[in-house]
């Protein structure tokens, strides 16, 4: 489960984050993981509760979006949307897919504090 190791390093930063601010407490917390990444939602939630049952980050709400796979083919050009990873285009079937959204990113998009 490398969500645990997720969790824990976006907790370590919002506590740089509380420091740097002089915030009490976290609001909510606003994240986004490219469909690619294989990170599951439910397990990010889990590993969020079990690691801050106490503390400035406790009771804090989590949103979690995950981020559509979208691509372009290499051979026609056609921009394609993916519900699951595909090398090779969907529409002529012969050229290379370049993925440019939902493959790698991981990140905070907003932290509230009090």
């Amino acid at each position: 489960m490398h969500e645990l190791g997720i969790v824990q390093s976006i907790l370590a930063i919002i506590e740089e984050q509380l420091k740097i601010h002089e915030g009490e407490r976290v609001v909510k917390i606003q994240l986004e993981f490219g469909a690619m990444t294989a990170v599951m939602p439910e397990a990010i939630e889990f590993a969020f509760q079990a690691l801050t049952r106490e503390g400035p980050v406790a009771g804090a709400t989590l949103d979690i979006s995950i981020i559509p796979i979208k691509g372009v083919c290499l051979d026609c050009g056609q921009q394609v949307d993916l519900d699951s990873y595909a090398p090779f285009c969907p529409d002529c079937s012969n050229g290379i897919l370049n993925i440019f959204q939902g493959k790698d990113e991981m990140r905070i998009v907003s932290i509230e504090i009090e």
